[in-house]
């Protein structure tokens, strides 16, 4: 029953894990304009911020769902986060290509604790993580799953997402997956800046209607 009941949440959270987000171009960004270190700390700061809302979830409660003045400020914060990020891969963009000089690569090294903090921004700014993994625990995991259980399950989702991300940031930092992306990066970094900006303003938007 424990085995059938992990491998449903493990492959419902697989799902969404892979399905690429502002995440997802964080993680392609940092690893390609400021190195491999900075991908590695976005990686873990997006796994904290997982882990964050994993630990919110097995406490059984969600500020979010009970507070809709919470969730609203949640989601213009998250919406100037993601208007901010897109204004910033769209200047970046101007830069041109990143030069790839060895595996660790990028033409910048913001370093590890920076990326770390950009990471968890990312992740803790985006209220459908905590959605995500309430209903996640609520839809898959039984009433009689015990604590310990459940606790092993929110220890394996927070390893899988960092994991999946620095795995992302590892094969993206090699030498010549990076020259081949480089040739399109600027042109899709100016893309998916213009696709966040666009995303944090209807956000911001749909907070304000939703409140209205």
């Amino acid at each position: 029953m424990v085995m059938q009941e992990f491998v449903m949440l493990a492959a419902a959270h697989w799902l969404a894990l892979v399905s690429p987000g502002p995440d997802f171009l964080l993680l392609l960004r940092s690893a390609l304009r400021h190195g491999r270190r900075n991908g590695i700390g976005a990686s873990l700061g997006i796994a904290c911020a997982n882990g964050v809302y994993i630990v919110l979830a097995l406490a059984g409660f969600s500020l979010l769902q009970r507070s809709p003045a919470a969730l609203t400020v949640m989601k213009l914060l998250a919406a100037a986060y993601l208007a901010y990020i897109g204004r910033a891969f769209m200047q970046a963009s101007r830069a041109g290509p990143p030069v790839m000089t060895g595996e660790a690569g990028g033409i910048g090294r913001d370093g590890f604790l920076r990326g770390v903090v950009a990471g968890f921004l990312s992740g803790g700014l985006n209220p459908k993580n905590g959605l995500f993994y309430l209903g996640l625990f609520t839809l898959m995991v039984g009433a009689g799953t015990g604590m310990h259980i459940k606790l092993l399950y929110g220890m394996w989702m927070f390893a899988a997402v960092f994991i999946w991300d620095a795995g992302l940031v590892q094969a993206v930092s090699k030498v010549r997956v990076a020259n081949w992306i480089a040739r399109y990066f600027a042109r899709a970094e100016w893309l998916a800046g213009v696709i966040l900006l666009l995303g944090g303003i209807t956000l911001a938007i749909a907070a304000v209607v939703a409140v209205g």
